[in-house]
């Protein structure tokens, strides 16, 4: 009997000293007291840190200088738990899907939370959850409790608000589609505005700039 404690002893002991976490000292999560990698290692987004800043943007204007006139870029900001952010994950996976899949086009997609709520955990959630075939990263400065910077470069009205850019330029700013065209209320699209000008610009078509007004969550800054 003495011998069984002893053993039971020891395995509760030695297993007690395992501590799970992330090992990766290039992750952003990376914990140093962690003796078993977990696989919760959460990397930032190619040209950015941790925090969401760019490594390199000389005229500080929140886009990275290797992203600058880099062609086609399409910024959208959600939140994890609005129901119309949710929604519009599928027109979203739908323009992601057809666009890089399916034609092959050079078109950089990027998603930011500005909500003070949301957590890098909660997002991976969410992008596991509605199969968002991009990353979506937390855009919230925890330290000085205000929004990041993508969020204060963009000033998004509410979540999901989407933001198209060609050749540095800002084309549109607004809805993903008409679905939504009041709090509450639901319709069929009439209008996919994402689709659309993705459409217009690798056709080489000529566009103005163009704005909806988004229905969603409001963000509150």
């Amino acid at each position: 009997m003495r011998y069984i404690y002893i053993c039971l002893l020891c395995f509760v002991s030695c297993d007690s000293d395992v501590i799970s976490g992330c090992t990766d000292g290039s992750a952003c999560n990376y914990n140093d007291e962690a003796s078993q990698d977990d696989g919760s290692c959460q990397y930032p987004l190619e040209y950015y840190n941790c925090l969401g800043a760019c490594l390199n943007d000389l005229d500080e204007d929140g886009v990275c200088d290797e992203l600058e006139d880099s062609g086609i870029r399409v910024t959208v900001f959600l939140y994890e738990n609005c129901p119309i952010a949710q929604y519009m994950c599928g027109p979203l996976r739908d323009a992601y899907s057809y666009f890089c899949d399916t034609l092959n086009a050079e078109i950089l997609f990027r998603g930011f939370s500005p909500n003070s709520f949301s957590t890098q955990e909660s997002l991976i959630d969410f992008v596991i959850k509605y199969d968002i075939p991009f990353d979506v990263m937390w855009d919230y400065n925890q330290t000085n409790n205000v929004p990041g910077p993508h969020t204060q470069f963009y000033l998004p009205i509410v979540t999901p608000e989407v933001f198209i850019e060609f050749n540095g330029n800002l084309v549109y700013r607004g809805m993903i589609d008409n679905s939504y065209e009041a709090l509450g209320q639901w319709s069929p699209p009439t209008e996919n505005f994402l689709h659309d000008i993705l459409m217009q610009l690798i056709s080489g078509e000529e566009f103005v700039y163009s704005e909806t007004e988004a229905i969603g969550c409001f963000i509150n800054y």
